[in-house]
């Protein structure tokens, strides 16, 4: 997991359950976005969230994923957790 992850170099992660993509995160402030039906009602806007910005894959998985970043103080805590929990984190690279 990264250490002291600096917020002024995009870096980015996937995250897996097996082999299914469920997550995929960047350490960008920014907004929430859920694959989860039905679509959101015209005028609404997405929530941001202090220390990462995320976009859900799967929305079978959307519940779990939140209650572990509401329980996260930092991406690397959110990141932390996620592996504790059996997901596996890889990070992105450049050319991804």
């Amino acid at each position: 997991m990264p250490a002291g992850v600096d917020a002024s170099v995009e870096r980015r992660w996937d995250v897996y359950d097996g082999d299914v993509l469920v997550l995929e995160v960047s350490n960008q402030p920014g907004i929430l976005r859920s694959t989860a039906a039905p679509p959101p009602d015209p005028g609404w806007r997405p929530p941001r969230h202090p220390f990462l910005s995320a976009t859900a894959q799967s929305a079978v998985h959307e519940s779990k994923l939140r209650r572990i970043l509401l329980a996260s103080s930092s991406l690397d805590d959110f990141l932390e957790r996620l592996d504790d929990e059996g997901f596996t984190v890889r990070p992105k690279t450049d050319a991804e």
